[in-house]
């Protein structure tokens, strides 16, 4: 297997785990149309792997997958986590995995990758809060006792000022641009359309009347920063829920079955629940994660159709065969 990406000339850091390729954390792999792949951790590309190994492969990564967890799952494509390393396997999974680890695992990971950048902005402020404390001559003992709930007050207000990765759109009611913010998500309203089976009012900002529509991926993507905001602001209630959250969302029929469930009853976001409100935040999460997955895949399935195409030799045809058919090959 090549060391480096063929798109962006990275690395392809890891060391293959049981994959058999030597190298990468992430793979990907195709049982039927008997493909493999390299995910490269710095511009998420798949890289096809040679025919010559493929074969041992993709029954190497069917082995790794049959031990791992599955963290998401769609028509298309599973996602599971196996150790350190990501398999991500076409087509519908083997088996289905215990809800609460499945779902919260995931809200688990992405919190640790906001607190990584978040908290060490919000420990400077309190550093300032400090030195001006000091330099007014007033006592800091009681205030170092404070500390963590400032931290965490200062980052859930970082997060919730953050703008939404979406177009601004122009009130319906006031005509003026409405730039949208993490926290303002709490005041929208989900309902759907013909077009898309979740959609969100947006409430303005500035005359606080529903002034614009979103739908479906952007929908998606203004709900998942909305909701992290939300929830954490609630994050002792959610710790006790997150359990009850993860059954809500397998028992409802998946992330795609609540979202729209959610969306048909029409609630304002912050009327929902705690457990609601976090089951909310896993199913979005996922479907954000799966509709990017889908995209790398089909991106690399192109790739890989005209690569193949260029020309087989006649006994890995035969290996491919086999494997599909469930037949160990001779030798």
């Amino acid at each position: 297997m090549y060391t480096t990406c063929a798109f962006c000339a990275g690395s392809l850091r890891g060391d293959g785990g049981a994959s058999l390729l030597g190298v990468g954390r992430r793979f990907a792999f195709d049982p039927w149309k008997s493909r493999a792949w390299v995910i490269c951790g710095s511009c998420a590309r798949w890289n096809l792997t040679p025919f010559d190994t493929r074969v041992d492969v993709i029954a190497a990564l069917e082995n790794m997958a049959g031990t791992g967890r599955v963290a998401a799952t769609s028509e298309q494509v599973t996602l599971l986590r196996v150790g350190g390393y990501d398999v991500v396997r076409i087509g519908r999974p083997p088996r289905i995995e215990m809800a609460t680890w499945r779902y919260g695992e995931r809200i688990k990971a992405r919190r640790r990758e906001h607190l990584k950048v978040y908290v060490p902005v919000a420990a400077v402020t309190v550093g300032a809060m400090v030195v001006l404390n000091v330099a007014a001559g007033v006592g800091i003992g009681g205030f170092f006792g404070q500390v963590p709930g400032i931290i965490d007050w200062t980052t859930t207000r970082i997060i919730g000022n953050r703008r939404l990765g979406v177009d601004p759109p122009i009130c319906d009611n006031c005509g003026r641009l409405m730039v949208l913010r993490s926290k303002h998500v709490q005041h929208a309203r989900l309902t759907y359309s013909t077009h898309a089976d979740l959609a969100l009012l947006l409430s303005c900002p500035h005359c606080q009347s529903l002034g614009a529509q979103l739908e479906g991926p952007a929908a998606e993507h203004a709900l998942r920063a909305g909701m992290t905001y939300l929830n954490l602001t609630k994050r002792r209630a959610v710790k006790r829920k997150a359990k009850e959250a993860a059954v809500l969302v397998e028992s409802s029929g998946g992330a795609e079955e609540l979202l729209r469930r959610l969306a048909r009853e029409e609630r304002t976001v912050r009327a929902l629940g705690t457990q609601q409100g976090l089951a909310l935040e896993m199913a979005v999460d996922e479907q954000t994660e799966l509709r990017e997955l889908e995209r790398q895949w089909k991106e690399a399935e192109e790739i890989a159709e005209i690569a193949d195409n260029l020309g087989l030799a006649s006994d890995v045809e035969e290996s491919f065969r086999r494997l599909k058919d469930g037949d160990q090959p001779n030798g």
